[in-house]
C-alpha cells in the first residue's frame, strides 16, 4: 500500500526558503515510496477568518478544495517561516478555515484529523526557524488535536543548503530531513493500516 503524503509551506513567496524545504522533503518522501502531493498556498487564497463572514457566506471554496485534497492523505509535512518566533498568519488562517469544515461523525472531525504530521522550518539565520517549530507543534497538538511526530526539522542558513528544485547541499541536513521523512512515512503507513 502506497502512503499518501501532502507537502506545503506556510508562505506564498515565490523564493520562499520554506517552499524549498517542503520540496526537498517531498523529494525524499517520494524516494521512500510515498505518493506525494505538493501544493502552494497561493493557489488557495482565503479571506481573514471572521465568524460573521462564515455565517454570511459559508466556508470559502479554496478551503473546501484544500480539505478535499487533505481528506485523502495519510500524512502531512508543513514547513513554516518564523514570524517573530511564531508561524505565519497565512498558515494559521488556512488551518483555521479548514478546521471549520466538519464531518458528520460523532464527535465531528475536521479534515486535519486522522493524519500524521511532521513540521519543519528554515531561515537564513543560524537558528533555522527552531522557535517556530515549538509554536507549530503546540498549535497542531493542542489546537487541532492531531499527532505530530517528534522528528522536527530546523535548517539553519537555508539559503546556502536548499536548492530551488528540492536539492540539498549539506549531508547533515539531508540526513536529518531523511530521518524525519522516514519517520513520517513509516508512522503514516502504520496508522493507515491500523
Amino acid at each position: 500500500m502506497s502512503v499518501k503524503l501532502l507537502f506545503f509551506a506556510g508562505s506564498t513567496r515565490e523564493a520562499s526558503l520554506n517552499k524549498r524545504l517542503a520540496k526537498a522533503a517531498a523529494t525524499q518522501a517520494k524516494e521512500l515510496g510515498a505518493e506525494i502531493t505538493f501544493l502552494d498556498l497561493k493557489d488557495f487564497a482565503m479571506p481573514l477568518y471572521c465568524g460573521d463572514l462564515e455565517k454570511e457566506q459559508g466556508v470559502p471554496e479554496p478551503a473546501k478544495k484544500l480539505a478535499d485534497i487533505l481528506s485523502v492523505q495519510d500524512g502531512v509535512f508543513i514547513a513554516s517561516p518564523e514570524y517573530n518566533s511564531s508561524f505565519s498568519p497565512l498558515l494559521k488562517n488556512t488551518l483555521d478555515w479548514v478546521s471549520r469544515i466538519r464531518s458528520d461523525t460523532t464527535p465531528p472531525r475536521t479534515p486535519w484529523h486522522n493524519k500524521i504530521y511532521a513540521v519543519g522550518s528554515t531561515s537564513m539565520g543560524a537558528m533555522g526557524g527552531i522557535r517556530v517549530i515549538q509554536s507549530m507543534v503546540g498549535l497542531l497538538t493542542n489546537g487541532y488535536q492531531v499527532h505530530v511526530i517528534p522528528n522536527t526539522v530546523a535548517v539553519p542558513k537555508g539559503n546556502d543548503v536548499l536548492g530551488a528544485d528540492g536539492t540539498i547541499e549539506s549531508p547533515q541536513v539531508e540526513a536529518m530531513l531523511l530521518g524525519a521523512m522516514k519517520a513520517l512515512h513509516d508512522t503514516a503507513k502504520l496508522h493507515a493500516a491500523g
